[in-house]
């Protein structure tokens, strides 16, 4: 009997029921089911299996018209009663040694449920025997999904032997015994599926090839079908878990093989009516195709053994077609074709190794060209020379970038060119040396880094210099620059026709960057000089516009700016400046004018010798002189 839960009538309703003559079952949702014990004192598998058998087969055959829940509880208070009678001396179809109470009733339930599935699959079976194709697809998915439907309710109806018999089976090491819904699953496939799989496949096949050609097809049919195919790869060891051995045997290989065919013939064909071009623009169409399938349809499992299939099929068997062009694409500037191409063959093994190496004599060939067309200019205008080959590199460079993703391969390949065309071409050969590559470049910054009306902004100056260093990178001569760029560096700091000290220094730092210190040491003490000198000519300055300074001659000290300059390492200390009139020398008149031109300190120890180059200071009057000691007066 049911009940609403919380409307239980009181025992008095039941005159023939004590207190003990009832038992509370389970509450699913909101019931409460009543079981007699009194009414079904002894229930026997032929008093609850007529009903059972009835309720059985309205699910299977007609639950679209409906499955109330008094039903479903009927029915499960049936399975109930059965299994906890205790009935020891039961006999069973499978009879088995030391099985007693409920584990015996339970058995056979069991069994009689199975049994009453295979009889509802030999009719499926013979309903399916005279269908092909489309038909036998629509079929197959029709009685899949009401079968299994089903049978997740027939599991619910039949928890409490899942719970107890089943359980106490498994634990004990029985084979081949399921909880309910496994166990239709594994009747499906047995009795029904082994029989029509050859078929089945077949009708996949043959419609997923119609999808091919462009035809429209139910994709919800197919992935239905494939999805029966997933949930029948059942592990008997471990029925909890899911093999997918079913799908990858009666389905992913013959689909493999089926694609790997339709895909080699298309191809076969079509690139004997079309160029290159067009072809690969198919092949993408069609790998985006199989992605999209994928998606749809097909298990997340076949993802990788498909793709490769497609790709050897059209990539990998046509590779050679598709490589003899790669030289005419880049020839023509066919950015878009060349990014298709690099796209498609970095899919297969070594597929972009025979591109490197023309890709690399291609830009060779194009830098040597470039070169010996402004050779005659070049060699005489360094911005010409540097300017031509930033032209090449920078156009390739790009191409590189957006055709080849950056690929390291394809970025060494432009290195190699670059390398090579920049210190061996035309103008190293007019110019009957190797070094004129790093000459040329050192005078091309030097030009940046002047004075000059015609040199652009700051900012541009600097964007200019990180171009410079693209080709810097190049030189293989790179001490040869060193001596250029010191040279005119100190010519720019003596005549003060730097630009800018930002730039100076900015330039420094990405040849330390590029090089490392000692590569630069001596730029950068050469620049800290010329720091030095100008601090010397603010303190002259300052000083000379505090002190009375009379006409005559005057003596500026420069006794503490020396140290020993025969030591290895001499030291340059800073100035204690005094500005004072000769011994004996009095003019009354101020000077009118008193200007500093140099006050600069540079000194070179080598081969025991000394050299110091010292500073010119002129202070010029209209009758004052300056004398420069190194020594104070006495």
């Amino acid at each position: 009997l049911v009940y609403p839960l919380g409307s239980l009538p009181p025992l008095s309703s039941f005159p023939l029921l004590s207190s003990h003559s009832f038992r509370l079952l389970e509450r699913p949702s909101s019931f409460v089911v009543m079981s007699s014990l009194v009414a079904l004192s002894k229930v026997t598998l032929d008093d609850v299996w007529p009903r059972l058998e009835a309720g059985l087969t309205h699910l299977l055959t007609k639950l679209t018209e409906g499955f109330s829940l008094t039903e479903h509880m009927k029915l499960y208070s049936y399975v109930y009663d059965y299994c906890t009678t205790s009935r020891p001396n039961a006999s069973a179809p499978r009879q088995r040694q030391n099985m007693t109470g409920a584990n015996f009733a339970g058995e056979d339930l069991y069994y009689r449920l199975q049994a009453f599935l295979q009889r509802h699959m030999r009719g499926v079976l013979k309903a399916a025997e005279t269908r092909m194709d489309d038909s036998l697809l629509n079929y197959y998915k029709k009685e899949w999904d009401r079968y299994t439907t089903a049978n997740r309710v027939i599991h619910k109806i039949f928890r409490y032997l899942n719970r107890h018999w089943v359980n106490r089976e498994t634990e004990d090491g029985k084979k081949e015994v399921y909880e309910v819904y496994t166990l239709s699953l594994v009747i499906w496939k047995e009795d029904f599926f082994d029989h029509v799989r050859v078929r089945l496949t077949k009708a996949l096949l043959a419609l997923i090839e119609k999808e091919r050609n462009g035809e429209q097809i139910d994709t919800s049919l197919v992935k239905g079908v494939i999805e029966a195919y997933v949930a029948l790869g059942l592990n008997k060891a471990k029925p909890s878990e899911n093999t997918l051995d079913v799908y990858r045997k009666d389905f992913t290989d013959d689909f493999i093989k089926a694609t790997e065919f339709y895909y080699f013939q298309e191809s076969t064909d079509f690139i004997e009516k079309n160029t290159v071009s067009d072809y690969m623009k198919k092949v993408q169409l069609r790998l985006d195709e199989e992605v999209q399938r994928l998606r749809s349809y097909l298990h997340s499992s076949s993802e990788n053994e498909l793709i490769s299939c497609v790709e050897k099929s059209l990539i990998a068997k046509h590779r050679d077609a598709i490589w003899a062009q790669f030289q005419g694409l880049i020839i023509n500037d066919k950015v878009d074709d060349v990014q298709r191409m690099y796209t498609l063959l970095v899919r297969i093994d070594n597929g972009l190794d025979p591109l490197k190496d023309i890709y690399e004599k291609h830009v060779k060939g194009i830098g040597m060209r470039a070169i010996h067309e402004n050779a005659k200019q070049a060699i005489m205008n360094p911005r010409v020379y540097v300017e031509t080959i930033l032209k090449v590199h920078v156009k390739h460079n790009d191409l590189v970038g957006i055709s080849f993703k950056s690929n390291p391969g394809f970025v060494a390949s432009l290195d190699k060119a670059c390398r090579s065309f920049i210190n061996e071409n035309t103008v190293t050969r007019m110019a009957k040396t190797s070094s004129k590559s790093p000459e040329l470049l050192a005078k091309y910054c030097d030009m940046l880094l002047k004075k000059s009306p015609k040199n652009p902004e700051e900012q541009k100056i600097l964007s200019i210099l990180d171009d410079v260093m693209l080709v810097f990178k190049y030189i293989e001569d790179k001490d040869v620059f060193q001596t250029f760029y010191s040279k005119m560096l100190a010519k720019r700091l003596i005549n003060g026709t730097s630009a800018s000290e930002y730039l100076e220094g900015q330039m420094i730092s990405k040849l330390k960057q590029a090089c490392g210190y000692e590569y630069t040491a001596k730029l950068a003490r050469m620049f800290n000089d010329m720091s030095l000198s100008r601090d010397l000519v603010d303190k002259y300055k300052n000083k000379v516009s505090t002190k009375d300074l009379k006409g005559g001659t005057y003596f500026l000290d420069l006794s503490s700016t020396l140290t020993d300059l025969t030591s290895p390492n001499p030291q340059l200390t800073s100035p204690a400046l005094s500005l004072r009139p000769g011994p004996g020398l009095y003019n009354p008149r101020p000077p009118t004018s008193l200007f500093l031109r140099l006050f600069q300190n540079a000194r070179h120890h080598s081969n025991n010798s000394m050299r110091i180059s010292t500073k010119v200071a002129s202070l010029i009057g209209s009758t004052s002189s300056l004398r420069v000691r190194s020594r104070p007066p006495t």
